[in-house]
């Protein structure tokens, strides 16, 4: 986010240094028509021509540019909803392993036998680790969309 707000206060730069260029140019008083000489007039038009295919330029880039981060927004926002999603999936099972944690505990405070208690904490305990190797997994597939554009960069 860092970097979007980087280019963002770029961008306002730049449009202002713009802005004050055209400004500039507006403010200026016109030429004696007398005094200026077509080599002068095409020398100015071969300058503005190039000033406005770096600005063309300029605007293509940071165009390209803001799509790129709006793709990455996109990815990133898709993978903090499922970030999310996990998380609260995780919490559940916790819940469930702390409940069956608290049966055994009782279970045992009364001596009495505890296979139906001890099947769902091991239960519980097996969702937990599909869990978390599923969200190792993610995690991976995420680095590796992140690297898949930089590798087809280079």
């Amino acid at each position: 986010m860092a970097d979007l707000s980087q280019l963002e206060q770029r961008i306002t730069q730049a449009l202002d240094k713009i802005a004050a260029g055209v400004e500039a140019g507006l403010n200026k008083p016109a030429p004696d028509p007398a005094s200026v000489s077509l080599s002068d007039l095409t020398e100015e038009l071969e300058i503005e021509r190039a000033t406005n295919e770096r600005l063309v330029a300029g605007r293509e880039k940071t165009t390209a540019q803001i799509e790129r981060l709006d793709i990455r927004v996109e990815r990133l926002t898709k993978r903090l909803e499922a970030a999310d999603t996990e998380n609260k999936r995780l919490e559940a099972v916790i819940e469930a392993l702390s409940e069956n944690n608290s049966a055994l505990r009782e279970a045992n405070a009364a001596h009495q036998p505890a296979d139906v208690v001890v099947d769902a904490s091991l239960s519980a305990q097996l969702a937990d680790l599909k869990a978390s190797r599923k969200a190792d997994l993610d995690e991976l597939d995420d680095i590796l969309a992140e690297l898949a554009p930089l590798v087809k960069e280079a």
